[in-house]
């Protein structure tokens, strides 16, 4: 259950965050892939979901979703498919290549859960006091 509304949260963020795209032309591409991703996690479809992200780092390099995109995969193997170490470098990667990213912090956060060995809800929980 917590973690289900964590989930939820996280996709209601970049659900909003890609309204605030600019439209360049792959950027609608990028839009849907993102949609399709979204609708694959809400339908548990975990291995689909990182599929549509995977696609958008392999085939829109330069978009600037490209961060969300490192930071859903590396969010859904730790969370929902237990690939933690795998993880680990999808959230390494925004912090090399996007230091002023608005998900550096999140990315840190992430790598700080894992290698505490808590579920990411429970570690924001210890954080904020809650």
């Amino acid at each position: 259950m917590r973690q289900n509304i964590l989930r939820l949260l996280v996709l209601l963020i970049f659900s909003i965050t890609l309204w605030g795209c600019t439209k360049e032309e792959p950027v609608e591409d990028v839009e849907v892939l993102f949609k399709k991703a979204v609708r694959a996690e809400i339908t548990n479809n975990f291995e689909a979901a990182v599929g549509f992200y995977q696609t958008v780092i392999d085939k829109y390099p330069n978009s600037p979703q490209y961060d969300k995109a490192l930071f859903m995969i590396g969010f859904i193997k730790s969370e929902n498919l237990g690939q933690k170490d795998e993880a680990l470098k999808y959230f390494q990667e925004i912090l090399d290549k996007y230091p002023d990213s608005e998900l550096t912090d999140d990315a840190e956060f992430m790598i700080e859960t894992i290698e505490s060995g808590q579920d990411a809800l429970s570690k924001f929980e210890e954080k904020t006091g809650q």
